[in-house]
């Protein structure tokens, strides 16, 4: 079949979400493992995965048109995030794995080490597809030089304004972090909106990001966060929260809140990532808004979210599980199941995928994107974590900018045995 009779198939069955009955019901199907009938070559391939609905439906949809197109049954199993990892490890210890597990990508060096995924160097040889993917996502499935998991997606994160409010206060889209404050402290004191900026900063690493992406442009990241661009990110904070830029409930807020506030008018700007665009479009089809790449500081830089497909180890059906990571890798695939599923190419060459002008602003970021590597990686929630509670300290007035970013750092260093 040629590849645009590919492309229309996927397109049309991604976009209409049509699973079948067997993966529609993914929460009840049973993985395979090396003991497993599927797993033993009977051409049915296991596939867990932490994707909830709406997102499930999206990847059920792509892997039944995997199915129509070449015959082989795929066998999702949806599991929820909280739960994926330690369901991994057990299934590990019993020899039940599933023949592909999509993970988080900065878990990849654990899983290698636990001996819980393959290794597939050799595939990705013959492949020679390699260099097609944008280097901080391909790094993140690299492990002491050898390949154990290909890129899924990718996500990174922007800023997005409201127009109306911007010209409300008569202030520009903001193009540095100097711009920034006074950009979102202008909107609020004009009363054209409550806050001028929005974002999450709630408890564990989700409420870590904002403080991330300023570090970042500082010219820092995790692994120094108690050095000078820590303590600008956390005093940059600390000014917007105390000038009403910011709302000081924004540390009980998670991503959702605070696109919820802006998409409500209460804030004029949010930082949030390109899983946000339908949630604006859905619930405020009538606001006038954009985006922009995030402001820079010393360099320009944003925050890489992403997953990976891997194989797990002991598979009896390695080669079809590659057959169905490489072919939900191609482009034509990719242009058509990444829009519906709300993200971006994790390889640069799939413009079908991001020709909507909103998706292709973040996607002309993920040149800038930053993401954990190493031991780092595998301990970057605990790190993004207790960056938050350094936020919280300073936000609450218990602790000087200063003081809790070497706090941070401290306990840092000793997560990674440093």
């Amino acid at each position: 079949m040629t590849r645009v009779r590919i492309f229309r198939r996927v397109a049309v069955t991604v976009m209409a979400l049509t699973a079948t009955a067997s993966l529609a019901a993914c929460g009840s199907l049973g993985g395979g493992g090396a003991d497993s009938t599927a797993s033993a070559g009977d051409g049915v391939i296991t596939f867990w995965h932490y994707y909830g609905d709406p997102h499930g439906e999206a990847l059920n949809a792509v892997l039944s048109a995997y199915t129509e197109e070449t015959g082989i049954e795929v066998e999702a199993r949806f599991i929820p995030y909280d739960d994926f990892n330690r369901t991994l490890q057990q299934a590990a210890a019993a020899g039940e794995l599933p023949d592909i597990a999509l993970i988080n990508a900065f878990d990849t060096a654990q899983m290698a080490d636990a001996g819980i995924i393959e290794d597939l160097s050799s595939y990705v040889d013959a492949w020679g597809q390699q260099d097609a993917y944008y280097a901080t996502g391909w790094e993140s499935g690299q492990v002491d030089g050898a390949t154990f998991a290909i890129p899924h997606l990718a996500d990174v994160y922007a800023l997005y304004y409201n127009e109306e409010i911007l010209a409300e206060a008569g202030v520009e889209v903001p193009e540095t972090w100097e711009e920034m404050e006074a950009a979102a402290a202008q909107i609020t004191a004009s009363g054209a909106a409550s806050y001028g900026l929005a974002m999450s900063g709630i408890e564990g690493a989700e409420g870590a990001t904002g403080i991330l992406l300023r570090t970042l442009a500082a010219g820092g990241d995790l692994s120094d966060f108690g050095g000078d661009a820590g303590v600008t990110a956390l005093e940059s904070v600390q000014r917007m929260t105390e000038s009403g830029a910011l709302s000081k409930g924004f540390l009980t807020w998670n991503e959702d809140d605070a696109m919820a506030a802006f998409t409500n008018g209460e804030a004029g700007m949010a930082i949030n990532s390109a899983s946000a665009i339908n949630v604006v479009r859905d619930n405020a089809p009538d606001l006038s808004w954009s985006v922009a790449p995030l402001p820079a500081d010393k360099t320009e830089a944003t925050y890489l979210s992403a997953e990976n497909l891997t194989i797990g180890a002991g598979s009896g059906d390695a080669d079809a599980a590659w057959d169905l990571i490489e072919w939900m890798q191609r482009p034509e695939v990719l242009e058509s199941y990444l829009p519906a599923r709300n993200k971006l190419p994790a390889r640069d060459d799939v413009p079908g995928a991001v020709t909507d002008p909103v998706r292709a602003t973040f996607a002309d970021q993920l040149v800038h994107a930053w993401a954990p590597n190493g031991d780092l990686a595998a301990r970057s929630n605990e790190a993004l974590s207790l960056v938050q509670q350094a936020l919280q300290s300073v936000i609450s007035g218990t602790s000087s900018p200063t003081d809790a970013a070497a706090d941070a750092q401290a306990a840092i260093d000793e997560a990674l045995g440093n």
